[in-house]
């Protein structure tokens, strides 16, 4: 459960920077190249979140076991993981109660809406997820005349044609999924604003003569007495900002090279939102045995040359700068540490684990071999880092001057 959970965090996390991304810009692309390049713009929040159920960026590292009080690392790591388990269990608990909520909310709203379709008194409007079909009140031909209800009916079938009620369901479910992100319902709004005003620019675009009656069906229509969370109805949920769609209307048609334009600078920014989504991952380290690895550590000099034949067993090189032994330490010593050497041949941590009992010789030692560069250790011919290598320096006391 705790994977899942760490997926979903990574999806919210993405969703909800695409849709900030959105809503800062959305306005601007619609004055500069139309509502259809606004509408087009909210692909970023899934090739966004889908970005991220990619395989993430990976490092090898080899590790040998080692004891944490007596117990194999991995067992001592699982017992202390055993005593947190209930976090993410309460987490996921809490997390599937509230999209259970909210989806049994969306649901009685849904059926309400349809309940009143069944007796006359909603749409017109889109319904139905696999067959989408158009629903009309029965005072329908009452209240619109023959070209108004043309007007609304070639929109409403606009939206059977782009599957955009197909669309609502899905958006309904992200709402349900991250119900506790403020950034996904007000995205999800936002969408449904966009999404009626691409409309209105493709009816014209079919029928131009018809602004103006298009402008005057839309101020005479009035708002559907229930909301219909999953399809399309006219005029969409919630307040619709009608001054901004019919200043779009009376707006000249935008041009076929701004449009190219619209849809190159559109597939641009949903591709680089999926790559930084993919990017933003972190990089995961995956742990390997060292049984078939071999391991030759042999330091190098400051030439890079190796000093195999300068070095005696479990002794500094000669090449190296050996550590600074304290003038009032006496006889010999052993300071050994755990390295994790990486496949360049650096040291990327050092931890002590035999002192010689001197805390200023055991300092001196750690910062010598954390400045030694070594020769990586390789694995089918490929260098790879290693961990938990044992290094153990025998230091004998300074020579005394002539």
């Amino acid at each position: 459960m705790s994977g899942l959970l760490a997926s979903l965090v990574e999806l919210n996390i993405a969703a909800a920077a695409a849709i900030l991304f959105v809503l800062l810009a959305r306005a601007h692309v619609t004055r500069a190249f139309g509502p259809h390049a606004a509408y087009a713009l909210w692909s970023m929040v899934p090739v966004a979140m889908l970005a991220t159920l990619l395989p993430e960026r990976t490092t090898e590292t080899l590790v040998t076991e080692f004891l944490i009080g007596g117990l194999p690392a991995s067992l001592a790591m699982m017992q202390a993981d055993a005593t947190t388990s209930w976090l993410p269990l309460a987490i996921s608990v809490a997390w599937i109660a509230g999209a259970i909520a909210l989806a049994l909310l969306l649901i009685r709203r849904q059926r309400a809406f349809l309940r009143d379709a069944d007796l006359g008194l909603a749409g017109p409007a889109i319904v139905g997820f696999r067959h989408p079909r158009i629903v009309t009140p029965d005072d329908f031909a009452r209240r619109f005349s023959h070209d108004e209800r043309k007007l609304i009916l070639t929109h409403e079938q606009v939206h059977i044609d782009r599957s955009d009620a197909r669309i609502n369901a899905g958006v309904a479910l992200l709402r349900c999924l991250f119900w506790f992100n403020p950034l996904i319902h007000i995205g999800a709004n936002a969408m449904r604003v966009d999404q009626e005003m691409s409309c209105d620019a493709e009816v014209i675009a079919r029928r131009p003569r018809v602004r103006r009656a298009y402008a005057e069906t839309l101020l005479k229509t009035q708002l559907a007495t229930r909301p219909l969370p999953v399809g399309c109805y006219w005029p969409a949920e919630s307040q619709h900002p009608l001054a901004q769609r019919i200043s779009e209307i009376a707006r000249a048609p935008i041009s076929g090279r701004r449009r190219l334009a619209a849809a190159a600078i559109v597939m641009t920014l949903t591709t680089g939102a999926g790559v930084a989504a993919w990017a933003a991952q972190p990089e995961r380290t995956i742990f390997r045995e060292t049984a078939n690895v071999l391991v030759p550590f042999e330091p190098l000099d400051r030439e890079g040359r190796s000093t195999a034949n300068l070095t005696r067993p479990l002794l500094i090189a000669a090449a190296f700068k050996a550590p600074a032994v304290p003038q009032h330490w006496r006889g010999d010593g052993e300071v050994t540490a755990d390295l994790c050497v990486t496949a360049n041949g650096r040291v990327e941590s050092i931890a002590l684990t035999t002192s010689s009992g001197d805390a200023q010789l055991d300092a001196a030692a750690l910062r010598s071999l954390e400045a030694a560069r070594f020769t990586p250790a390789s694995r089918d011919g490929k260098a790879v880092s290693v961990c938990n290598q044992q290094i153990t320096l025998h230091i004998t006391e300074p020579a005394s001057p002539p």
